[in-house]
């Protein structure tokens, strides 16, 4: 009953936040609707080789992001959650290296408090492969989530994320809206020779929730992207639903400058990567105006000229980071 009890009113504080991310769902489930989690400093990256093999062991380094935790029923014993929307980032030296992808996670037990996180994680440009805790004891009162996942059980050559996570208070979650003259444009540009799409406007929502700062940039997740590209005239086409999540940066040493990178479900498309590089701009922020696409503009490409701005009053960009 006390194992029940504590669940139940942890889950009533995950309510609280998907109040301000996804409204219609918590009213419509009993267990609060999705929530976005955001990994906390504690959360790392190790890969190498563990006992009993002898080989390198990379040192732990830090990951940062967000996932989405959405209620996914319970029996008598466990309590389930599917986990979507896997935005994560580890920096490697000069290179960053992406993480996406989803799975399950389930907290409860019979006589002692218990819990599984299982994901399939898309690694950098690795295929996806599965990493699990295994029903381990949970060390973390819920719903903060405490535990680390592997592929092979931490046994010989292994990848390794120590995952701390808790729910993104809802005065860091920044509503955003995509301003009139937001396009999306598929075709073929320089230097190949193939038909160009119209451009199309684009609108909808998303948000931004707060990662880290350094001297040079800060930097924001970017959660639940839900965009429509519409034919110009009616008749014209079908629209077009984008979908997805990523991460926002600006700052800058001499000159402002910004990066927008999102992974993206365009129709029915697979998650496909838009990025726009480190380019000038940023100076602007909360406003955005950046330009993203999948191969750079080049020969048969799809490109997003995404502009935007907060849906209402931003706080100082600077506080609340975890």
């Amino acid at each position: 009953m006390t194992r029940h009890l504590r669940i139940g009113v942890a889950l009533l504080t995950l309510g609280l936040v998907a109040l301000s991310v996804a409204p219609a769902a918590a009213e419509t489930n009993p267990l609060g609707g999705p929530a976005i989690y955001r990994l906390d400093k504690d959360s790392t990256y190790q890969q190498g080789c563990f006992a009993p093999c002898e080989c390198p062991l990379l040192e732990e380094v830090p990951v940062r992001g967000t996932f989405v935790l959405t209620p996914a029923g319970s029996d008598p014993l466990f309590t389930y959650f599917k986990i979507t929307d896997v935005n994560w980032t580890v920096s490697l030296g000069d290179r960053g290296l992406r993480i996406t992808g989803s799975g399950t996670y389930k907290i409860g037990g019979e006589f002692a408090l218990q819990q599984q996180l299982s994901l399939n994680l898309e690694v950098g440009d690795e295929a996806t492969q599965h990493f699990d805790s295994g029903l381990v004891a949970g060390p973390a009162p819920f719903p903060v989530i405490a535990v680390a996942v592997s592929i092979h059980g931490k046994f010989c050559f292994d990848t390794v994320f120590r995952v701390k996570a808790s729910p993104v208070p809802p005065d860091q979650i920044y509503p955003y809206r995509l301003l009139s003259e937001s396009t999306f444009q598929r075709g073929c540009f320089d230097p190949c020779l193939c038909p160009v799409g119209e451009t199309r406007p684009i609108r909808g929502t998303f948000a931004l929730v707060p990662l880290q700062q350094n001297p040079l940039f800060t930097e924001l997740a970017v959660v639940n992207v839900d965009w429509l590209a519409t034919p110009l005239s009616i008749g014209s086409g079908t629209e077009i639903p984008v979908r997805g999540f990523g991460i926002y940066r600006y700052g800058g040493e001499v000159a402002a400058e910004q990066q927008l990178a999102l992974d993206l479900t365009v129709g029915q498309e697979p998650l496909t990567h838009y990025d726009s590089g480190v380019v000038a701009g940023g100076q602007n922020f909360p406003r955005i105006d950046v330009l993203i696409s999948i191969n750079g503009a080049y020969c048969f490409d799809t490109l997003i000229d995404v502009h935007a701005a907060p849906r209402k009053k931003l706080r100082s960009h600077t506080t609340g980071t975890p």
